[in-house]
């Protein structure tokens, strides 16, 4: 099982290296099969999507997601804070800024955090939608 197209074993140029299961020689008949069966029962596994969750896991997704925000983005944030202090750049606004902004958007990129993120911001919407419209004061002229 290699990557790699022929190897000449006389060839002395260098080679691309590649993965070459040196293990194949020694494993039975039963035992290669088993591990070409994992390796095709992994590659056709369904990956799972949001169409496929029902709207009480979505809603349970987001407010676990909600939850655990604290928690995450500080240890987003910390994460960032010591890649900082490797490169020991000077405290200033700018510098909190970045490093803040850039916690945010490492903790979007995290699971399916943006998914969610854009869920809440949805259900937001729609609430000040609602408020919005019931707090209108337009009332009907009077004869």
């Amino acid at each position: 099982m290699s990557l790699l197209s022929e190897l000449k074993p006389d060839d002395t140029r260098p080679q691309i290296t590649g993965y070459t299961d040196k293990k194949q020689d020694y494993l039975s008949e039963y035992e290669a099969e088993e591990s070409k069966k994992l390796l095709r029962e992994y590659t056709q596994k369904k990956n799972e999507t949001i169409l496929d969750l029902t709207l009480n896991q979505i809603i349970e997704n987001s407010v676990n997601r909600i939850a655990e925000f604290s928690n995450d983005f500080a240890y987003q944030l910390y994460e960032v804070d010591l890649e900082f202090k490797l490169h020991e750049e000077n405290e200033s606004f700018y510098t909190n800024l970045r490093k803040y902004i850039l916690a945010f958007t490492l903790y979007l990129g995290k699971n399916d955090n943006l998914l969610y993120f854009g869920i809440l911001l949805v259900m937001i919407s729609i609430i000040l939608y609602f408020f919005n419209i019931s707090s209108t004061n337009d009332q009907l002229p009077r004869n």
